[in-house]
């Protein structure tokens, strides 16, 4: 069971088809589901599946689909989050303390 996450992207001036992410999953749906944050769905075929994890810097956060986890990734320009306290709580637990926001989604991999 998972934590399903809306995925909000840069529009720049009305153009939809900028993508930053490399082709990332990102590019592709409008939500992801994390399923280390607790809730009532499952992954499927509109939002794969992701992870909520510590960021690369102290006091960051950052979602990682499980489709690149294995593999270098980073930041592709999309950030991801929800209304859902159940999301803000995890955020807190992962910082060990405050968190309000969205989370950057590291979907994009080189090459």
């Amino acid at each position: 069971m998972g934590m399903y996450v809306s995925v909000y992207k840069n529009i720049e001036f009305g153009n939809d088809e900028v993508d930053c992410t490399n082709g990332g999953v990102t590019s592709r749906y409008n939500r992801l589901c994390l399923t280390n944050v607790e809730g009532p769905w499952e992954p499927g075929d509109d939002a794969p599946a992701a992870k909520l994890m510590p960021g690369n810097l102290p006091g960051t956060l950052k979602i990682v689909p499980d489709e690149v986890a294995n593999d270098w990734h980073m930041m592709g320009g999309n950030y991801a989050a929800t209304s859902d306290s159940r999301f803000t709580e995890a955020c807190k637990n992962l910082l060990d303390g405050k968190f309000y926001g969205a989370v950057p989604v590291h979907d994009r991999v080189e090459g």
